[in-house]
């Protein structure tokens, strides 16, 4: 799988980011892990799926750069 990088929150080191799954429509999310048991029992999560939290300006960052 070839990723290419969209939108990332920092400069330098891991951070939340948005990468571009090349030759697909899809795309990944790299974030923070959430564990917060409420949230999750809420989001009824399947084993096969996880989520993670990212700042809301990265997507805007996302949509801005490159959904326009």
């Amino acid at each position: 799988m070839k990723l290419r990088q969209l939108a990332s929150d920092c400069d330098d080191g891991p951070c939340p980011t948005v990468w571009a799954v090349e030759g697909t429509e899809n795309i990944l999310v790299q974030g923070f892990k959430v564990d917060d048991a409420q949230a999750l029992a809420t989001m009824q999560l399947p084993e096969t799926e996880t989520a993670v939290r990212i700042p809301l300006a990265l997507l805007r960052k996302v949509a801005r750069d490159h959904l326009s």
